[in-house]
């Protein structure tokens, strides 16, 4: 069960910059010092969609529920607005997170997500030829477990900046000078070898080599974030009410959903991908699908569903989740579920 924070008085750090669409402060608790993100739902001139921090907190409830790797988000109020709250998940001057996105660009450097003609370009196996290249290979089990996480969520804004990876690391500067073109990459091979042995990062500057060469040791992959654009967070009231009568229609709803992980350059429906990742890594998707099964219990979800407002004060009742919109979100992960779990049966 989520807990409940007023945050109006933490102290706020709108220097820092965040990245994402919806409303993100980053505030200090004054307490213990810790930085914490609080996000709001996303609002526009057109889109209004008031119970998205509630779809950000039960992904990372059921995601824990059934053995994902979730960071954990609670419920806040700072200064009239409610959202959700985590903790960060690195601490300044010890550690980073590197977001996919400076993975994939530095992979690709003709690679900008920005621009909606690259969009295609955002596949599977571009993640994987980028995960294999800064030598991340292992961490691709992480990316199916994402996939599938979002599959039982319906989750289709899994960008480039909703994953990453998480490093210690030191920085030294080191300069270049008289190392002759033609032989500046042999002599940079040589030198990233006595920096692994020393535990060091290195940045390389020579000529028209500008960049910062971030070598980093003790890595980890980031636990699952930023989860919030699922379950049916885009549907108002009547939407909800009308799809819980009419099962045709939450089941197409079903279909139509799409990864935003690309295959070969187009959008799948969520088990289509992961029929397709199959293919290519059939243990691990049935290993990762075990695991769910053997943990999933649609009691354990319905009461993490219905219970999921019970922190909020009495004085904050408007902002609690509506009954009919639970029972539309727990239908909608057990339905999701059963069509996960039938990947399994197949060989």
């Amino acid at each position: 069960m989520p807990k409940f924070y007023d945050i109006t008085e933490w102290n706020e750090k709108p220097w820092f910059q965040t990245g994402g669409t919806r409303s993100k402060v980053i505030v200090e608790n004054p307490s213990t010092g810790d930085d914490y993100y609080f996000k709001s739902s996303l609002k526009k001139e057109k889109i209004d969609y008031k119970y998205e921090f509630w779809s950000e907190i039960i992904a990372s409830k059921v995601g824990t529920l059934l053995g994902f790797d979730m960071l954990r988000y609670d419920i806040a109020y700072n200064r009239g607005e409610i959202g959700c709250l985590s903790k960060s998940m690195v601490t300044e001057g010890k550690n980073k997170l590197t977001e996919g996105i400076s993975y994939l660009t530095g992979y690709n450097t003709n690679y900008n997500p920005k621009d909606k003609s690259s969009k295609k370009l955002y596949t599977f196996d571009f993640i994987r030829k980028t995960l294999e290249h800064f030598q991340f290979s292992h961490y691709i089990r992480n990316i199916i477990e994402i996939i599938i996480l979002d599959s039982i969520i319906g989750n289709g804004d899994r960008h480039q900046e909703n994953w990453g990876i998480i490093t210690d690391y030191k920085e030294v500067i080191k300069t270049f000078k008289d190392i002759p073109k033609s032989k500046f990459k042999s002599s940079l091979r040589k030198i990233l070898k006595l920096i692994f042995v020393k535990f060091k990062v290195e940045r390389v500057e020579k000529e028209q080599f500008n960049k910062e060469i971030n070598l980093k040791m003790l890595g980890k992959f980031s636990p699952i974030y930023d989860s919030g654009s699922s379950l049916g967070r885009e549907f108002d009231d009547g939407k909800v009410k009308q799809m819980l009568t009419d099962n045709l229609m939450i089941e197409a709803y079903i279909r139509k959903g799409v990864s935003e992980i690309h295959w070969e350059g187009n959008k799948l429906n969520h088990i289509d991908l992961i029929e397709k990742i199959k293919l290519l890594y059939p243990d691990i998707v049935r290993d990762i699908i075990s695991k769910v099964e053997k943990k999933y219990s649609k009691e354990k979800i319905e009461k993490c569903v219905f219970d999921i407002d019970k922190k909020l004060p009495s004085e904050l009742e408007q902002f609690k989740l509506p009954k009919y919109r639970k029972e539309f979100i727990i239908k909608l992960i057990t339905l999701r579920v059963e069509n996960l779990l039938n990947i399994k049966t197949e060989q």
